[in-house]
């Protein structure tokens, strides 16, 4: 049986889909939390990147009709850090692509908080890339 600090040292790789809900957005906040928690990293960290995934959510939520929205969450563990890399995607709609053209504050955020960052239209889907890279305490 691998004990915790073995667990964490692999690659992890996990898809969410749910309701395109403003109540729902909890469920990826507590998956990313839960994982994050496994690794030695501050609980600022942790809240800055529930917050990015949040702030990212909240631009593909479609208050006309529920899509779903599905999240991909790699985790990379690497030597001092922990690199976060999330795909986010909804179908597209005019008021996600409304809403995308009027969230500069929201899109500062993500661009602070990630080491990259996009936003693009796939045919009928939207995909945001967030990327992180999380230091470990010491």
């Amino acid at each position: 049986m691998k004990t915790v600090d073995e667990r964490t040292k692999t690659n992890l790789e996990i898809i969410l889909t749910f309701p395109s809900q403003e109540s729902l957005i909890i469920i990826p906040r507590l998956v990313i939390s839960g994982l994050l928690s496994n690794y030695k990293i501050t609980l600022e960290e942790i809240e800055n990147t529930k917050l990015l995934i949040s702030e990212a959510i909240n631009l593909l939520i479609d208050k006309t009709h529920y899509n779903n929205i599905t999240l991909k969450i790699s985790l990379e563990d690497k030597q001092n850090t922990i690199l976060l890399r999330t795909i986010i995607t909804s179908k597209t709609s005019k008021y996600i692509l409304q809403n995308l053209s009027k969230s500069g504050l929201t899109i500062h955020i993500l661009s602070y908080l990630c080491s990259k960052f996009s936003a693009k239209e796939l045919g009928e889907y939207i995909e945001i890339l967030l990327e992180r890279e999380i230091n470990r305490v010491e």
